[in-house]
């Protein structure tokens, strides 16, 4: 299991970055504007799998497995903690476990060399608190899921785009984020 225990503090797309390309001027409408850009980014996230800004997550296990599935990408491992078969519990030294990444993926495995530790017998014996996300600005959103989420909220916002959501422009916007998926 796996939940989001400390969200992202700024927002994929700079606000004012989001503001200049709805044409909105001044702050009257920030908190609605946030509010959309939330809603979007947080159904992009679910949609590829993935953490945009950094923010930390908890992965709860009953034990270790081979290779333990974490949020993508991983920024840092910031804790392994399990009950061994006595009830005690540690913190797993970082030389125990090791992150294997690939493009859409990122896993625990154990360390080099190194196998897992016995864990007792019981549910939750395992926790796993990781940062992930691709940064911790906007700059780092990569540029294609940056544009898609400008272009979804301009479809959102913008009510001559309301009535073409089928057109080429809206599938284009749609296949934005192929690159960002894995397939498997």
């Amino acid at each position: 299991m796996a939940i989001c225990i400390t969200p992202p503090s700024v927002l994929a797309v700079d606000l004012d970055m989001i503001k200049k390309n709805m044409v909105i001027d001044g702050d009257h409408m920030d908190d609605v504007v946030k509010g959309w850009a939330t809603g979007v980014i947080s159904k992009l996230e679910h949609e590829l799998d993935q953490c945009l800004m950094a923010q930390t997550w908890r992965v709860t296990l009953d034990a270790f497995a081979p290779e333990i599935a974490l949020p993508h990408p991983v920024l840092d491992i910031v804790s392994v903690k399990y009950f061994d078969p006595d009830g005690a519990e540690h913190l797993l030294p970082a030389s125990g476990y090791r992150v294997r990444a690939s493009r859409y993926a990122s896993a625990l495995v154990p360390g080099r060399g190194a196998r897992w530790p016995a864990t007792l017998d019981d549910t939750d014996v395992v926790t796993i608190d990781v940062q992930c996300g691709y940064g911790t600005t906007s700059e780092a959103t990569p540029d294609n899921v940056r544009l898609y989420i400008l272009a979804k909220l301009v479809e959102q916002f913008d009510p001559i785009t309301r009535t073409e959501r089928d057109t080429v422009q809206s599938a284009f916007i749609d296949r934005l984020l192929d690159a960002c998926k894995g397939y498997a």
